[in-house]
């Protein structure tokens, strides 16, 4: 893939919005504005954790991810280049908003 599409992004997201909502995160899908590399970025909360992933259409995603309680942040880059490796991104970005408290 050449240029990641941010529709696609998009539409995975909103594919997730109801195992996310059942789940008990909150979350919002942004789009900046379109230039020589776009991003759009979707900022989630749960109880334990708040997190922003944000996608540029280079490829190149960046998850940063905040427990709560201790102010503790984490912060993971990807390379993506296919629907898949942006698909196995979000299966990530769910697990651990979903994982126990102790869990990253």
């Amino acid at each position: 893939m050449k240029d990641l599409d941010l529709d696609d992004f998009a539409a995975i997201v909103h594919a997730r919005a109801n195992q996310w909502n059942n789940a008990g995160v909150q979350w919002e899908l942004h789009r900046g504005p379109t230039r020589d590399k776009s991003a759009a970025w979707i900022v989630c909360t749960t109880t334990h954790r708040e997190a922003q992933l944000t996608i540029w259409t280079s490829g190149e995603a960046e998850l940063d991810l905040a427990h709560i309680s201790t102010g503790a942040v984490l912060s993971t880059h990807y390379e993506l280049s296919t629907i898949a490796d942006l698909t196995a991104c979000l299966d990530d970005l769910t697990y651990r908003l979903t994982s126990t408290p102790s869990g990253t």
